[in-house]
């Protein structure tokens, strides 16, 4: 007689990969010329779906879309500024003419939030690879 785990594996034949028995690859970026020229450079984070007080991992964007066909994760992703002006620049009728790179990168995880609550704990450096 099949225990529980050998009849689901059988019921489910493969369709997910629930990574039980695998350890999230942390993925530490290494921002290129090419990405200071450009400005910002593309994030991926992923958790587990069911804990959000789980570990969030930065991974890179092939494991991202590994994760994110998983449902038992959730991930998301996001441009990291890493170039511009550290303090907000205004014309002189006081508009915004470029936001801080803290302040955007403040916004970038704020539009996350729904999906990994905690990102913003994961990462105080908000001028994490800044370059001037």
């Amino acid at each position: 007689m099949d225990n529980i785990v050998d009849r689901y594996n059988k019921l489910t034949a493969g369709k997910y990969d629930l990574g039980v028995n695998k350890k999230v690859k942390t993925h530490i970026p290494k921002p290129t010329e090419f990405d200071y020229k450009k400005g910002y450079l593309v994030r991926y984070f992923c958790q587990k779906t069911n804990d959000k007080g789980s570990p969030i991992y930065e991974v890179n964007s092939n494991q991202f879309s590994t994760y994110k066909s998983n449902p038992y994760y959730e991930v998301v992703s996001l441009r990291w500024r890493i170039r511009g002006p550290k303090n907000t620049e205004y014309d002189n009728g006081g508009n915004i003419l470029d936001k801080s790179v803290s302040e955007s990168n403040r916004i970038a995880i704020s539009l996350v939030k729904n999906k990994i609550p905690n990102l913003k704990l994961y990462l105080p450096n908000l001028l994490q690879f800044y370059k001037n």
